[in-house]
C-alpha cells in the first residue's frame, strides 16, 4: 500500500487557518514567528509565506526592536471617549433648560459662555465646534433672530402690512 502523497490538504489548511484565529493573541504570536523567520530567511519569502507586506514585516520588526511585544499589538481603534461624562452632560443640558448657570444665575448663554462654563466647573476644555455638536445632541437649536436688510425701512414696511378694516 502506497504512502499518501500530500499530507495536508486546503480544507485542513482552513480548518488551521481558522483554529489560530481563535486563539487570542494570535496576531502577535504570528508576527512574532515572522520576525524570527526572517532572520533566517530572505524578507521577500518570510512575507510570503505570512501572507503579508514586506513593507508591512519591516514595521513589525522596527516596532519590535523599539517597544518589544507591546509594540505588535494593534492599536486601539475607533473614537476616543468623551471629554463629558453623562452626569456633566445631564448638567450641561439642565443650565440650558433653564437658562441659568452652575450658580444659580440667569444667564443668556452663547457657545463661547459655555466653553468658559464647561472649563471652570468641569475642568474639561472643549472647543467652539465640540460645544455646539454637545448642544446639538442635548437636543437644543440655537436661537438665530429673523434677518433684516440692512437698508430696510421700517416705516414702509409697517406702513405696507395688512390692517384690519374698521367699520
Amino acid at each position: 500500500m502506497a504512502r499518501p502523497k500530500a499530507v495536508i490538504d486546503a480544507r485542513l489548511a482552513e480548518k488551521a487557518a481558522a483554529a489560530l484565529r481563535g486563539l487570542p493573541d494570535c496576531k502577535i504570536c504570528v508576527r512574532l514567528k515572522a520576525i524570527v523567520s526572517s532572520a533566517r530567511y530572505p524578507i521577500s519569502l518570510v512575507s510570503e509565506v505570512f501572507g503579508t507586506n514586506r513593507t508591512t514585516l519591516w514595521r513589525w520588526i522596527k516596532r519590535f526592536s523599539a517597544q518589544g511585544v507591546a509594540g505588535l499589538a494593534d492599536a486601539a481603534k475607533g473614537h476616543p471617549p468623551r471629554k463629558l461624562d453623562a452626569e456633566q452632560r445631564q448638567q450641561v443640558a439642565s443650565w440650558l433648560e433653564e437658562g441659568r448657570n452652575s450658580k444659580g444665575e440667569s444667564i443668556f448663554w452663547t457657545l463661547p459662555k459655555l466653553v468658559v462654563a464647561i472649563e471652570t466647573e468641569f475642568g474639561v476644555t472643549l472647543g467652539k465646534t465640540a460645544t455646539w455638536e454637545l448642544v446639538r445632541q442635548l437636543g437644543f437649536r440655537q436661537k438665530v433672530p429673523r434677518p433684516r436688510h440692512a437698508k430696510a425701512d421700517k416705516q414702509a414696511q409697517e406702513s405696507f402690512k395688512k390692517k384690519p378694516m374698521r367699520n
